[in-house]
């Protein structure tokens, strides 16, 4: 029985043996000794492959022209046209929102600032205070920090409208106002002006009094000293 035995496990281990590797070992070996270029055939898209066509593949819905533009300036290396692409993506997000227009909200919570088209001309405001009070109040009703920015963007459009807005005669208003400012600042510095003169000038007699008065104390001691000097000295 024991030959039996063992003659069954050589047949087992022969039958085994010669099912063939089921993981095909010299088949690995080879393909990993096989080139770059044959291990970069598994890759998603092929190297032999239009460039335009691998960009398009990671920027779904690029304009094809815009990506051909931007490899040809990468000098047609492709990992240069990559980063060159997602810069210029970054800069066109940066300018969108910095372009961001008011859009009223579905709750109506954010759509506090009226347009410059809803805005009254009697309610625009007309000088800093106002202003500063119409800023502070949207702010403070701001919901977010995108909700702040729209409603800046919108007070900054209406004033660049209301200051375009003024007409000629306002204009001119306004610059007989600031010419009547500066005449009365130039008299009241001219009243101040003749008042510290004013003052020097009863200073100026004043010390002309104490000076005549000096004067003439002194010209009646010399004449007291001469009159003493000429006495003669017999008489007590």
């Amino acid at each position: 029985m024991g030959p039996a035995v063992v003659a069954s496990r050589k047949r087992g281990a022969d039958a085994f043996l010669g099912a063939g590797d089921p993981f095909d070992l010299p088949r690995l070996m080879k393909r990993g000794r096989c080139s770059a270029s044959a291990a970069a055939a598994d890759l998603s898209f092929p190297l032999e492959s239009d460039p335009v066509e691998a960009l398009q593949l990671i920027f779904p819905g690029a304009d094809p022209q815009i990506l051909r533009d931007h490899l040809q300036a990468s000098g047609n290396v492709l990992d240069a046209a990559i980063r060159a692409f997602k810069d210029y993506l970054a800069d066109r997000s940066t300018e969108s929102a910095s372009a961001l227009t008011y859009a009223p909200s579905d709750s109506g919570a954010n759509d506090a600032v009226p347009s410059e088209v809803d805005l009254p001309l009697s309610t625009i405001p007309t000088n800093g205070s106002e202003w500063a009070e119409l800023i502070v109040k949207e702010m403070s009703s701001a919901s977010d920090l995108v909700d702040a920015k729209n409603r800046a963007f919108k007070i900054l459009k209406i004033l660049e409208n209301s200051a375009a807005r003024a007409s000629p005669d306002e204009k001119h208003k306004v610059n007989k106002h600031n010419r009547l400012k500066e005449y009365q600042e130039m008299v009241e510095e001219r009243s101040q002006f003749n008042q510290i003169l004013e003052n020097y000038q009863k200073q100026i007699k004043a010390l002309e009094e104490k000076n005549y008065a000096l004067s003439f104390h002194l010209q009646q001691v010399n004449q007291c000293s001469n009159t003493y000097g000429y006495r003669n000295p017999d008489v007590c």
